[in-house]
C-alpha cells in the first residue's frame, strides 16, 4: 500500500500515512491531528523501498549443481563452463525493506 504525506494549511504539520488508494483523500476530510482544525491537504506518495544485500554467496547446493553441470557440459562447450565459473564467483541478492 502506498505511503501518503499529509499537511495542514494551518499550523504546517506534517505525518505520514498508509492508506489504500481509494481512502487517500480521507484524511483531508478530517481535523489536523495536532491543531484539530480542518485543512488537511495531500502531499506526494511514495512506495516502500527495497535494498539488495551484496553479501550473499552461493549455497552449497547450487555450488554443487553447477560444479555437475560444469563437468558434463564444460568439455563441450568452453562459453557454458565459463559462465558457470562466473555464476559461482559472483555473490548473490538478498532483497528486504529498508
Amino acid at each position: 500500500m502506498p505511503n501518503y504525506e499529509y499537511e495542514c494549511r494551518h499550523c504546517a504539520h506534517q505525518w505520514d500515512d498508509i492508506q489504500t488508494i481509494a481512502n487517500r483523500e480521507k484524511p483531508c476530510g478530517e481535523p489536523c491531528p495536532q491543531c484539530g482544525k480542518p485543512g488537511v491537504a495531500r502531499g506526494w506518495s511514495h512506495s516502500p523501498t527495497m535494498g539488495v544485500d551484496g553479501s550473499v554467496k552461493p549455497s552449497g547446493a547450487f555450488k554443487e549443481r553447477m560444479e555437475a553441470m560444469r563437468s558434463k557440459l564444460g568439455k563441450y562447450n568452453p562459453r557454458v563452463r565459463e559462465n558457470i565459473d562466473r555464476s559461482l564467483s559472483q555473490r548473490g541478492t538478498r532483497s528486504g525493506p529498508q
